[in-house]
């Protein structure tokens, strides 16, 4: 068990370090991109940028309301550092469980959380026009280190023997 402590925290440590050197601005754009496909698909009124400001990396939005233009920012780490967790939480399936238990929850986990982080971005875009994106933005901000909570309690329930010696496991 201590073993398996050791390396939940090497993890969170390595991809600490990872995220903060450069993988948030990567993530970031494939969330934008995304976010940007999906607002192409329903029409174009909106559209998101990853910019710099003043040392803080943030998302853009730009919109066009009746042919006028607006902008509004949404820094990167109220929303991200929950991310950390989740990919943190999956390089530690990989050292404990194996290759094949990481890609199997990898897919879920990381999957869930892409697309909360889309969904977000999409009720960032209607927030000031839309009383009910606004709420549902304002309830999602809060959230993501709950989720990131669940997709890992739901990991833990699905194997049990995680941090209790079953005797079926490698490490």
């Amino acid at each position: 068990m201590l073993k398996k402590v050791g390396i939940l925290l090497a993890s969170i440590l390595i991809v600490s370090a990872l995220w903060l050197t450069g993988l948030e601005v990567v993530y970031a754009r494939v969330l934008a991109f995304s976010t940007n496909v999906v607002l192409d698909i329903g029409g174009r009124e909106s559209n998101i940028t990853v910019e710099r400001d003043t040392g803080t990396d943030l998302f853009r939005v730009h919109r066009t309301v009746d042919g006028r233009g607006s902008t509004y920012p949404q820094e990167l780490q109220t929303i991200f550092y929950p991310t950390i967790i989740i990919i943190a939480w999956q390089v530690f399936l990989a050292f404990v469980f194996g290759w094949k238990q990481f890609i199997r929850s990898g897919k879920w986990n990381i999957g869930i959380f892409f697309l909360c982080h889309v969904i977000f971005l999409l009720l960032l875009t209607a927030y000031h026009s839309s009383e009910t994106a606004r709420f549902f933005y304002e309830m999602l901000i809060e959230s993501f280190y709950v989720i990131a909570i669940v997709l890992i309690i739901t990991d833990n329930i699905r194997n049990p023997g995680m941090f209790i010696n079953t005797g079926s496991q490698k490490v």
